[in-house]
């Protein structure tokens, strides 16, 4: 193994110039965006190694990433803290998630149990958030960054028909609950896309994109005028509409997954790789003003049951808010309903 400890560095422009020269060779010969490869071909380009550089021209051409990886091995010092961090990484980001949702669905009843203790509530929320975002931030870092598949390109010329967030649902929620509830009631229906947001992580990007703005398009299209759509996760889209009728609702969810059914059909006709979607529905209806967390809530529960029990019909569930139910919804999240 050759010794990088006694090397001399580039001065620091001849190693910004040689540092893009390895990502065009790694982006040029769709091999892993991966720090061990960059470095890798850093040395090389930079020809301080002899062996190392004659090894590597030594390889078949082009070069593949089995080749390069075995290189890496015989050449480069190991790293397994690298490996190490990467793991503990994505254990401690899919636990503080789940923690996250945990915390979310039992909230009511810890701000019960401990009257007063909203700062220490909403600080703990703030912690858990600030503790995601840098798990993702070295999360990004030490992850490959995904090749784009051939094949999809054709798919990402239609027109981006975006949807938007959680932010705006609850200013709908307000301004429709502020002018009374419909007499047909309020539902808020999650559609959960099993199989649409590891896309985005396996170089199939343009075809998640295309999903997408496919499913957004037409459900915007089979929604009444008066209904709203929203993305409130990766793979998360959110209906609100005002009926509550099982029958319609049930046939509205058919209509998505027919959707979604068809342009899986039409993308997998390039890519034979992507993934399976699925399509899962967790409604929550009220006749009553309800804070936006209670209905998203409550639609998220029935969304997790639908995905438990394998449903391919909506789960739904009903929403009252009672004065105590808002007594704890203000201790949690400092507002009252208007």
């Amino acid at each position: 193994m050759s010794n990088f400890a006694y090397r001399t560095a580039p001065h620091a422009r001849e190693a910004e110039i040689i540092g893009r020269k390895a990502l065009e060779f790694l982006s040029k010969n769709r091999l892993d965006l991966t720090p061990r490869n960059f470095e890798l071909i850093y040395e090389v380009l930079t020809g301080r190694d002899k062996a190392l550089r004659e090894a590597f021209v030594a390889l078949p051409k082009p070069v593949s990433q089995a080749a390069l990886s075995m290189v890496a091995q015989q050449f480069l010092p190991e790293r397994p803290l690298f490996a190490t961090l990467k793991s503990v990484s994505e254990e401690a980001l899919g636990a503080l998630d789940s923690f996250r949702k945990a915390l979310e669905g039992g909230t009511v009843s810890v701000a019960e149990a401990h009257q007063g203790a909203t700062e220490q509530l909403a600080a703990l929320d703030g912690q858990i958030g600030h503790c995601i975002e840098a798990l993702q931030a070295v999360s990004r870092l030490v992850t490959p960054e995904p090749q784009d598949a051939a094949g999809q390109e054709h798919l990402a010329v239609q027109l981006t028909f975006g949807l938007p967030g959680y932010a705006a649902l609850e200013e709908r929620l307000a301004s429709i609950f502020g002018e009374g509830v419909p007499e047909d009631g309020v539902s808020l229906m999650l559609c959960r896309i099993d199989g649409l947001e590891p896309m985005n992580r396996s170089g199939l990007a343009q075809v998640g994109d295309y999903m997408k703005n496919t499913l957004a398009r037409f459900t915007h299209r089979l929604i009444d005028k008066s209904d709203t759509a929203y993305w409130t996760g990766p793979d998360e889209l959110s209906l609100l509409v005002g009926a509550s009728s099982e029958t319609y609702l049930s046939q509205l969810g058919e209509k998505i997954a027919r959707v979604v059914t068809d342009a899986e059909t039409i993308a997998r006709r390039s890519i034979k790789s992507m993934p399976k979607l699925a399509c899962h529905f967790g409604c929550a209806r009220t006749h009553r003003p309800v804070l936006a967390a209670q209905l998203y809530g409550a639609a998220r529960q029935s969304l997790q049951r639908a995905e438990l029990t394998e449903s391919l019909v909506p789960v739904f569930a009903e929403v009252s808010a009672d004065a105590a139910t808002l007594r704890r919804y203000e201790a949690l999240y400092g507002r009252r309903m208007r």
